[in-house]
């Protein structure tokens, strides 16, 4: 076989693929790959606290909302009608 004609095979596959499911099982491992990149990577410390303190805030901005929807007679939604 000639060398252009071969696929290069990753030895531990293409990590950059990773599908998480939304699942449990999906949380653990989401936990684990923020936990090694942690421990391994120092320079990345400051991004992981960075990201997980911005998820913090809109997940709590989106839980709010969720948890006071805006009602429909509210006046300052209902469009102004003309006479």
């Amino acid at each position: 076989m000639q060398g252009s004609n071969r696929r290069r095979l990753a030895p531990r596959g293409n990590l950059g693929e990773l599908n998480v499911p939304g699942t449990r099982a999906g949380a653990i491992v989401s936990i684990g790959l923020v936990v090694v990149a942690w421990l391994t990577i120092p320079i990345a410390r400051s991004f992981i606290l960075g990201t997980g303190g911005v998820g913090l805030i809109v997940g709590l901005i989106l839980f709010w909302k969720h948890r006071h929807p805006v009602q429909p007679d509210d006046e300052s939604l209902v469009p102004h009608r003309r006479k």
